[in-house]
C-alpha cells in the first residue's frame, strides 16, 4: 500500500516536469502493472438484474396475456424477494381486494368503539363509587311540614334513616310506600335535594263521617273507608248507618252507592246553619233519614232530591220559632198533588207543645191537622210554662229507651 502511494507521488512529480504524451502513456502502463500486481479487495457480487424476456418478431405485434399465456420454455424469470418489513406489509394490504379492505375497516371501527365504551364504563363506575361513598352526599337534612296525625318523630321512625346514609342510595319509592301505608295518609311524596336533603310531603285523609257496618270506620269525602275508628277520633262526626257489611266487604256497588247517597244528604244539610246531626240512615231502597244530635229529631227525606225538602224544613223551623227544638219527627218526603200546596207533617216530643200548635192553628180558622207548613211563629210565652216538665220527662224516657242504640234503632255496637 505504501509503495503504491510513493509511485503515484513520483508519477505526479514527473508529470509536472515532463508533460509529453508518450512519457505519460508509458508511465501509465508502468503504473497499471504495479496496480495489477497489488492484491485486489474482495467485492460482493452484484445482485442479478431481472430482465424482461425477449419477444420474438412473430409475436412482437401480439399482446401478451400474462395470466393465460405460459412462460416460454428454457427461460426462467428472475424473482426478486424483498426483505420482509413494515413497508412491504403495508404494501401488501391493498392486494386483499375491496372486500378485505371493508373487513379491515369494520374491524378497526369496532375495536375503537369497544375501547371507548370500556373507557366510559370505567369512568362511570369510578364516578358512581365516589358519589355513593362520599361524605358530601350524606343525608343530613329533612324538610317536612307536620300533619295532625303524622308528627315529625313518627315520620323519622317511618323513614328509618341511619347516620351516614348516602342520599343517592335511598330508595324513595320504598319510603313513599312505607309512609302511605299509614292509615291517615292519603298521599305521600319523597324527593331528593342534592347534596344532603330529603323533601317529604304528606297529604292526610279528611274524615267526613263515621260509618257503621259491623265495625266503625272513618270515611272521607269520596266515601272510602280509610281506617277503623278508635277512641277519641269521632268527635262530632255523624254516623252513616244502614250499610250492609257483606256488600261492603265484597266491594258491591250497592254499598258504595248507599254511602255516597248518605254523604250527599249530609253535605247538603251542612250548607246552612241547622241543628247538628248525629246519624244519617240509608235504607236498602235509598231512602234517607237524618237525626239531630241534641233532641234526636228525625227528618224523613225519602228518595229524590234533598235540597227542596231541606228548604221546607227551614220554613217549618222559621214558623215554629223556639218550638222547633221540640220536634220529634218531620216528614219531608210527602209528594204534593198537582195544584195543591206542599205539606209537611210533624210531631213533637211532648203533647202540650203539639196541642199549643194545633190550638193556634184552629184559632186562625184553619182545619185541625198536623200539617203546619208555613205557619207564623207563635209567642214563646204561650206554652213555655206547661211544656217544661213534659219536655224533660219525654227526653228522660227517650234516653232510657235508647240505650246503646242510634236514633234509628240500630245498635251502636255489634
Amino acid at each position: 500500500m505504501g509503495r503504491l502511494i510513493v509511485a503515484r507521488l513520483a508519477h505526479f512529480a514527473m508529470g509536472l516536469f515532463n508533460n509529453s504524451p508518450r512519457a505519460n502513456a508509458a508511465q501509465a502502463r508502468k503504473q497499471n502493472r504495479r496496480v495489477q500486481q497489488a492484491r485486489p479487495r474482495p467485492m460482493p457480487a452484484p445482485a442479478p438484474v431481472a430482465r424482461k424476456p425477449a419477444v420474438t418478431a412473430s409475436r412482437a405485434s401480439q399482446r401478451v396475456n400474462r395470466r393465460v399465456d405460459a412462460p416460454r420454455a428454457g427461460v426462467k424469470p428472475a424473482v426478486h424477494v424483498p426483505r420482509a418489513g413494515l413497508k412491504q406489509l403495508v404494501a401488501a394490504v391493498p392486494r386483499v381486494g375491496a372486500r378485505g379492505r371493508r373487513f379491515f375497516s369494520l374491524a378497526a371501527r369496532l375495536a375503537i368503539a369497544v375501547t371507548l365504551a370500556w373507557g366510559v364504563l370505567l369512568a362511570v363506575q369510578a364516578g358512581y363509587q365516589y358519589v355513593t361513598t362520599s361524605a358530601r352526599f350524606e343525608a343530613k337534612s329533612l324538610v317536612f311540614q307536620a300533619t295532625p296525625h303524622v308528627p315529625v318523630d313518627r315520620l323519622q321512625s317511618l323513614l328509618g334513616l341511619e347516620p351516614g346514609t348516602n342520599i343517592l342510595a335511598v330508595d324513595t319509592d320504598a319510603l313513599q310506600a312505607k309512609i302511605a301505608a299509614e292509615p291517615w295518609v292519603k298521599r305521600a311524596s319523597v324527593q331528593r335535594s342534592l347534596p344532603d336533603t330529603l323533601i317529604v310531603e304528606v297529604e292526610e285523609h279528611e274524615a267526613a263521617a263515621a260509618l257503621l257496618s259491623g265495625y266503625f270506620y272513618l270515611i272521607d269525602r269520596d266515601g272510602v273507608p280509610f281506617k277503623r275508628l278508635e277512641e277519641g277520633e269521632r268527635g262530632e262526626l255523624p254516623v252513616i248507618t244502614g250499610i250492609d257489611r257483606e256488600q261492603l266487604v265484597a266491594g258491591d256497588a250497592r254499598a258504595q252507592t248507599a254511602i255516597r247517597r248518605g254523604l250527599a244528604a249530609l253535605t247538603a244539610y251542612q250548607q246552612a246553619p241547622r241543628p247538628r246531626l248525629s246519624e244519617v240512615h240509608v235504607d236498602e231502597g235509598g231512602s234517607v233519614a237524618l237525626y239531630t244530635a241534641k233532641t234526636g229529631a228525625a227528618l224523613r227525606l225519602g228518595r229524590g232530591e234533598v235540597e227542596p225538602k231541606l228548604a221546607r224544613f227551614d220554613a217549618l223551623r222559621a214558623a215554629l220559632g223556639e218550638r222547633a227544638e221540640q220536634l220529634a219527627v218531620v216528614h219531608l218526603d210527602l209528594e204534593a198533588a198537582p195544584g195543591t200546596p206542599e205539606r209537611v207533617v210533624a210531631s213533637f216530643l211532648d203533647a202540650d207543645a203539639e196541642a199549643a200548635v194545633l190550638a193556634r192553628g184552629a184559632g186562625a180558622h184553619k182545619p185541625v191537622s198536623k200539617d203546619i207548613a208555613q205557619e207564623p211563629a207563635a209567642p214563646a210565652q204561650a206554652a213555655s210554662q206547661p211544656a217544661g216538665p213534659a219536655k224533660a220527662k219525654s227526653k228522660k224516657k227517650k234516653k232510657a229507651a235508647s240505650g246503646n242504640k242510634f236514633a234509628s234503632g240500630i245498635p251502636k255496637y255489634d
